[in-house]
């Protein structure tokens, strides 16, 4: 077991991160993004990262994204709009951790790209993905590397979706 905790903590360090200021964090976000944001009241900074930052608004309707890849010069954020469930509650898997469970876990979230244009992805709510690959790679002895290599790779892929995105 320490093996593969020593695993994770080694892969986790790639991508660690500090953000210093409260504007900083602004900045993080596209303008767009800027005007929805609520930040939580306890933020200290610098606030260091390890993996990405993320939190819910009081109301749960938007839930932020911070997350910077080593070879970008500065965090990016994102805020995602949960889209009300309809229907029986049911069961969904995370398309970016493959967690399972609940409509109250896994949810279509949604970014607005433009006024008219958004794109939706079917993810975990509270978007705690990292921390269930973790559990799972724990639970089975194996290691979290490659799962936490491809969940980078899907949250950056969102991120360059949104900045190379240009309405018509």
């Amino acid at each position: 077991m320490s093996k593969v905790l020593s695993q994770i903590n080694n892969f986790q360090k790639e991508h660690v991160f500090s953000i210093a200021s409260e504007e900083e964090l602004l900045q993080a976000f596209r303008k767009r993004d800027q005007k929805k944001l609520v930040l939580p009241e306890s933020l200290k900074y610098p606030l260091n990262v390890s993996s990405y930052f993320t939190w819910r608004e009081p109301s749960g309707v938007y839930t932020y994204l911070v997350f910077k890849m080593p070879n970008w010069d500065l965090p990016r954020g994102v805020a995602f709009k949960k889209t009300a469930a309809t229907g029986d509650p049911v069961g969904g898997l995370c398309s970016w951790c493959h967690a399972y469970g609940t409509s109250e876990d896994i949810g279509m979230l949604t970014v607005n790209m433009s006024s008219d244009v958004s794109s939706s992805y079917y993810i975990c709510q509270d978007l705690r993905c990292i921390e269930k690959i973790e559990d799972a790679s724990n639970l089975s002895g194996k290691s979290p590397e490659k799962n936490i290599s491809e969940l980078y790779h899907k949250i950056s892929k969102l991120f360059e979706n949104i900045s190379s995105y240009k309405p018509d």
